[in-house]
């Protein structure tokens, strides 16, 4: 098959996505109930941090070199995601949070 590959990482990036859709929006509804547990928000703070990053990377190997010339859209994402790591709230104080209440 045709770029087989690519196809593939983009299905893993699309169910991703599609799960962290699902996930902050049950986070939202929970809010919204005024249910929303404070380890429940750090996890998907973290989660979904991590899975855009994660996404972003696998989209911006398919590009090949392409993806790091600042021409392209990819680039761009690639930077701003890696600052999601870091404000509000870095990764490492969202596993701290989650640990705490475990």
């Amino acid at each position: 098959m045709d770029q087989q590959n690519t196809r593939f990482v983009l299905a893993e990036c699309a169910t991703t996505a599609q799960i962290a859709r699902v996930f902050v929006d049950d986070c939202i509804a929970q809010h919204l109930r005024g249910e929303l547990e404070p380890a429940t928000a750090s996890m998907a703070k973290y989660w979904v941090t991590e899975a855009q990053c994660k996404v972003i990377d696998d989209c911006q190997q398919l590009f090949g070199g392409y993806g790091y010339m600042l021409e392209y859209p990819i680039t761009r994402m690639a930077a701003d995601s890696r600052a999601q790591r870091v404000y509000a709230g870095a990764t490492e104080v969202m596993k701290e949070l989650i640990a705490r209440s475990l």
